[in-house]
């Protein structure tokens, strides 16, 4: 059993695993958050901009209010000065007398509402800002991430090449059995531990067969057989 062979092709077949996880899970993964980033930074933006106009709806309403209020005490003093009789001239007087009441109220109302747009507008522009620095934060961050993948990319191609030329040096049968393995195991290769006859892999004690079998690889490596785990299929080495 040739097992230095095996063990360049699955060094070899590590690096790759690593590249092409880099190039699946681990570069994904990044971009994804750093989109997420410029997101959260764009939903503050947005929250902002709402709060912003929730104080600006609330600063008009009582500018509204005020101004139908100065209006009605207008019409009260029109009222008032066509009218002749008492009463006529009580209602028309005190309907200018709330009208200014209420005017009162909603110009304290627009007061306490337009300080209340400050703090909004200066989280606005604050939230704006920090959007600014996140877009530039994240267009490099993706500059970044397009040169790793591109340099990824290059290394798994050397390292397929490699891997071709090393899985040559292995025995067909072997091959196919490797092949096959790595599908299912990794790493496909377990040293057996031969002081308790247990395979690494899986731990698990192996029979008096196996041990022999791996005893006599270890006198005649070139001429003896592949062995394996009876219980996870690992190549033992």
């Amino acid at each position: 059993m040739d097992t230095q062979a095996l063990q360049a092709l699955q060094e070899e077949d590590g690096r790759l695993r690593d590249l092409q996880r880099e190039l699946k899970i681990l570069l994904p993964k990044r971009r994804a958050e750093a989109k997420a980033r410029l997101q959260a930074a764009q939903d503050a933006v947005e929250a902002a901009v709402q709060e912003n106009l929730a104080a600006e709806r609330e600063y008009r309403r009582y500018a509204r209010d005020y101004d139908r209020q100065r209006e009605r005490m207008a019409r009260a003093e029109r009222n008032a000065s066509g009218q002749t009789s008492a009463r006529a001239l009580f209602a028309a007087d005190k309907e200018h007398r709330d009208a200014a009441e209420a005017s009162q109220a909603a110009l304290a109302g627009a007061a306490e509402a337009d300080a209340a747009r400050s703090p909004t507008e200066r989280k606005l522009d604050a939230a704006r800002k920090f959007e600014l620095e996140e877009e530039d934060a994240v267009r490099e961050i993706f500059a970044m991430l397009d040169a790793r993948k591109q340099q990824v990319e290059a290394e798994e191609e050397k390292v397929k090449a490699r891997r071709d030329e090393l899985a040559q040096a292995v025995p067909a049968g072997q091959l196919r059995y490797y092949e096959r393995l790595r599908l299912t195991r990794w790493p496909c290769l377990s040293v057996f531990n031969r002081a308790e006859g247990v395979c690494t892999g899986c731990n698990l004690v192996q029979p008096p067969s196996v041990a022999q079998a791996v005893a006599h690889a270890d006198k005649d490596p070139a001429g003896s057989a592949m062995v394996t785990c009876p219980a996870c299929g690992r190549i033992l080495i």
